[in-house]
């Protein structure tokens, strides 16, 4: 058991000395004597203070001093230890497919990992597994849909964690292990990061790298002078081993047939109804961003408003623009960005940009990793962080001080009867 505010059951413990030396004090009648005369008889009923020889009332006092205690104790924010030894580990592994060899980047997270810590897997989200989830992980590929791993949303499970297991612990260390690649940290990352009060052991592994060039995307259209034909002429010959088609009708069965093998890319980008439609603004985020305004209509996603996979690019006010959705070993995605049938739009550079995002690989490109002389932020100053700030969110979780101060107010009532029965 921890106690994160100690100084709280000292003062309990005084209080309950208070108690007791009050207890003593005891209000009693004078003994009767003869006196000469009336004159000296008192108007209201005479008693005087006096320390009891023998303490009187023990049940108050027990009741008394044991709800003071109660409080004390349900102040000093007791939480139960977790097992394990002194110094315990939380163990951050990246198993997004920027990965270049899984099993090794398993393996360091594996000697990290000490008895009683904990494991969080990432990819573009996090979450906390057993420990002995690296054992059974298959070593032939990494287990993430994402091409990339996220480090807030590593940071901010791996700090929950490490609140879990940090209760009777002495200090916790953080490990990473991961390429951290390009666009790995967003905005909220360093804020994140200055939260954790000890530094970190970054543990870098070599990141995957798309050496092939992808043939040209191939456009299934009934058009003759389709808006996407001179955009994909625009596009730069992308990297990576995937094959792109894209279909402008409904897709047919030879198309999910298709898709369904290794690093196909089947997009579905209906046509656009032939009414103007309204200017409006899509917007892809990412390593490399980009916001398209222009007359665009908002075609219905073929998942009717659910988010069945990940989102690539979303309307302006947050509803999705394009999904894409695993499938087989490839993947298929949806775009519900109607074009206008005329115009330069589908010239414009923000367009081409978007429509690049649209053709890559399942899951994403696989970005270059980042400098290792530029993470000295992430890594800090420092080794392990000590355990107690860190336990002290566990409290929030541990309903052991509600259940005390529950018990004392209990044992307040009973105090209140037993006096209440014994004036009567």
């Amino acid at each position: 058991m921890t106690l994160l505010a100690p100084l709280a059951l000292g003062i309990g413990i005084a209080a309950a000395a208070v108690v007791l030396g009050l207890h003593l004090l005891t209000t009693r009648r004078p003994p009767p004597a003869v006196l000469p005369t009336a004159r000296f008889v008192p108007v209201s009923e005479a008693r005087a203070v006096a320390r009891a020889q023998r303490p009187t009332d023990l049940l108050l006092l027990a009741l008394r001093m044991l709800a003071v205690l109660l409080i004390a104790a349900a102040f000093a924010r007791p939480v139960p230890d977790a097992p394990g030894p002194q110094v315990r580990s939380v163990v951050l592994l990246d198993v997004s497919r920027s990965l270049a060899d899984p099993v090794t980047a398993r393996a360091a997270a594996r000697e990290r990992l000490t008895v009683g810590g904990a494991l969080v897997l990432f990819d573009t989200a996090a979450r906390e597994v057993a420990a002995e989830s690296l054992a059974v992980l298959g070593d032939d590929a990494s287990t993430g849909r994402g091409a990339q791993g996220a480090l807030s949303p590593a940071l901010l499970a791996g700090r929950r964690a490490a609140a879990r297991i940090a209760r009777g612990a002495d200090s916790v260390r953080l490990v990473i292990v991961s390429p951290v690649t390009e666009g790995a940290a967003d905005a909220a990352t360093a804020g994140i990061r200055a939260a954790w009060p000890g530094g970190i052991d970054l543990v870098r592994v070599d990141a995957a790298a798309d050496t092939a060039t992808a043939p040209a995307p191939r456009l299934v259209t009934a058009l003759a002078d389709d808006p996407l034909a001179p955009a994909l002429a625009l596009l730069p010959r992308a990297r990576g081993a995937h094959a792109v088609r894209i279909v402008r009708d409904q897709p047919g069965a030879p198309d999910s047939v298709w898709a369904r093998e290794p690093g196909h890319v089947l997009v579905h980008w209906p046509l656009a109804d032939p009414m103007v439609a309204a200017p409006d603004a899509v917007r892809a985020s990412g390593t490399d961003a980009v916001t398209v305004v222009a007359p665009l209509a908002r075609l219905p996603l073929a998942s009717g408003g659910r988010v069945p996979g990940r989102v690539l690019v979303r309307w302006r006010d947050g509803s999705p623009a394009a999904t894409e959705l695993p499938l087989g070993a490839g993947c298929a995605r949806d775009v519900g960005i109607g074009l206008p049938l005329a115009g330069d739009l589908t010239l414009r550079p923000a367009f081409v940009r978007l429509l690049a995002r649209l053709v890559e690989p399942c899951g994403g490109r696989r970005p270059a990793a980042i400098p290792d002389s530029t993470l000295g932020w992430l890594r800090g100053e420092g080794s392990a962080a000590w355990a107690a700030p860190l336990a002290a969110a566990a409290f929030a979780d541990s309903s052991l001080g509600a259940w005390l101060l529950a018990a004392a107010l209990a044992l307040l009532l009973v105090e209140w009867l037993v006096r209440a029965r014994r004036s009567a």
